[in-house]
């Protein structure tokens, strides 16, 4: 798998909908966000391992039971650098960008308190951060999610690396209690669920639905797509959600999993109305 990350994600631009330079800078916004994680890799190594093992025994993901520490420093530089990097390739959004870089370094903007808003799910004090700044909603909460996210990532390999995730059987992420739309059949016809947030991957049946746990086959539907069927799309009419399935033993190994939620774009666009959230 040689080759850099833009060169190896590039095989995938015709298979998606998107226009080429608008890929390019969602790669450079990974590669961004891949620095940051990489750099943050040593920030876990101090993880409580039983009680990781005691949490996921019992079920629940370790954040439900374990804080996810962040540095305030840290955070304020990951937000500088995915704020300034997006003001430099997005002109549309440039004056916005601008204005939270600013807020930011004047102390307009109270990163330490924007991020535990958005630790704890309460996206309102974020908009109302972004009022105060005078920047869109939307812009704000997702320049905060991009800095937020290496730190999860960073957090889900420590857990990985330390205690690992068999035995897990739910359809949510054993880290951060995500659902994912995403899964994999791996070369060795092992079949994997990968959340779309923090990473983790972790062994889940084919055939059973990742969102209600159903596996009663009158209930449950898989559709392949394309030719080759390297894509398929698995759809319960139990709680009307569907997933997505890369075949590796068809796909090949050369995209980063990372960029199998955008490389099935298509499947969403087909089922668009079809499922759930």
């Amino acid at each position: 798998m040689g080759g850099s990350l833009k060169d190896r994600v590039r095989k995938i631009y015709p298979d998606v909908p998107i226009e080429e330079n608008s890929l390019d800078i969602f790669v450079g916004l990974v590669e961004i966000q891949e620095d940051i994680a990489g750099k943050l890799s040593g920030k876990y190594s101090d993880l409580d391992e039983e009680k990781v093992r005691e949490v996921l025994s019992q079920g629940r993901p370790v954040l439900s039971a374990m804080e996810l520490r962040i540095d305030d420093d840290d955070f304020a530089s990951a937000v500088k650098r995915v704020a300034g990097y997006l003001r430099e390739e997005l002109a549309d959004a440039r004056e916005g960008l601008s204005k939270v870089l600013e807020a930011q370094e004047s102390g307009q903007l109270d990163l330490s308190e924007l991020k535990s808003a958005f630790l704890r799910g309460d996206i309102r004090a974020v908009h109302d951060a972004a009022n105060r700044v005078g920047v869109d909603h939307e812009m704000l909460e997702a320049v905060v999610a991009w800095a937020t996210q290496p730190f999860f990532q960073a957090f889900s390999e420590s857990v990985k690396s330390a205690v690992g995730f068999e035995g897990w059987e739910s359809g949510r992420c054993p880290v951060c209690g995500s659902f994912t739309r995403v899964g994999v059949v791996q070369p060795d016809g092992t079949p994997l669920l990968k959340c779309q947030f923090c990473g983790a991957e972790w062994v889940y049946p084919e055939g059973k639905c990742p969102y209600c746990g159903n596996s009663d086959k009158s209930t449950l539907m898989v559709l392949g797509f394309g030719e080759d069927r390297r894509f398929s799309v698995g759809i319960c009419r139990l709680c009307g959600n569907y997933w997505k399935v890369v075949d590796e033993g068809v796909a090949g190994t050369d995209v980063p999993r990372r960029f199998y939620d955008l490389w099935t774009l298509k499947v969403d666009l087909l089922l668009a109305g079809g499922g759930k959230g």
